[in-house]
């Protein structure tokens, strides 16, 4: 019987498993292929994420190292600071154009805080906490540390306030500070000798151009220390004027 004749007489069921026997071993092979594709998947992903986790952690320690080492910085800057005592009267007066402006105490203790300092201590009498619309801004101030209020208080309906300047020099002298203030405490600086050395040594005068607070880059004149030496507390050894 030939070839031909044979295929003709199969029955349908023997044809099946013959047709199942033809196509089985391409089946095999093609899910081979595709395990084989899905296991060269997971091992490029995990090595592309144990490449890119290697990165972070390069990278995280590069910044750590940046970040600590612009830290330590600061604090090494900020510790070579003198300590300042503002005239939040004097100050608050030029801001709000002989009215009293809260806000210009916050412009300056921002000024020197962006600067880096972290002994700032802003004195005001307590009065003007009363009075002021921006009384917030007080608060604020004292409860970060930035502000001291001065006494003040009524007796017999009549307002006593002592006077805040000579707070301001007390506690100038006490932490040997440099004074932020235009005033030059003519009245009251020759009471001590050691009052009229800070102010004729340590006083830093300033101005507004409306929200912007500035101070001399020069503060002892053009042939004097720079602001950086100024505010520094190498200033008293190396530039300071003897009496």
């Amino acid at each position: 019987m030939s070839r031909n004749n044979m295929k003709k007489n199969l029955s349908p069921i023997e044809s099946n498993k013959k047709r199942r026997r033809r196509i089985q071993p391409k089946q095999n092979e093609r899910k081979r292929l595709q395990n084989a594709n899905i296991d060269n998947k997971k091992i490029n992903r995990a090595q592309i994420n144990a490449e890119a986790g290697r990165l972070s952690g390069i990278n995280s320690h590069f910044t750590s190292s940046i970040v600590k080492e612009e830290i330590q910085q600061t604090l090494k800057k900020s510790a070579n600071f003198k300590y300042i005592i503002i005239d939040g009267n004097n100050i608050g007066m030029a801001h709000g154009n002989r009215v009293f402006s809260a806000f210009g105490l916050k412009l300056a203790v921002d000024f020197f805080i962006e600067r880096g300092h972290k002994d700032i201590k802003t004195l005001v009498p307590r009065f003007r906490r009363f009075e002021s619309k921006e009384y917030e801004i007080l608060d604020e101030l004292e409860a970060k540390g930035y502000l001291c209020f001065t006494p003040s208080r009524y007796l017999n309906g009549k307002l006593i306030v002592p006077y805040d300047d000579r707070f301001i020099l007390e506690a100038a002298e006490h932490f040997n500070a440099v004074i932020v203030s235009n005033d030059n405490f003519c009245d009251i600086k020759e009471e001590k000798l050691e009052w009229k050395r800070l102010v004729e040594n340590n006083l830093l005068q300033f101005m507004f151009v409306g929200d912007l607070f500035l101070v001399a880059s020069d503060p002892m004149g053009k042939n004097g220390p720079t602001l950086e030496q100024f505010l520094s507390k190498e200033y008293e050894n190396k530039f300071l004027v003897e009496k």
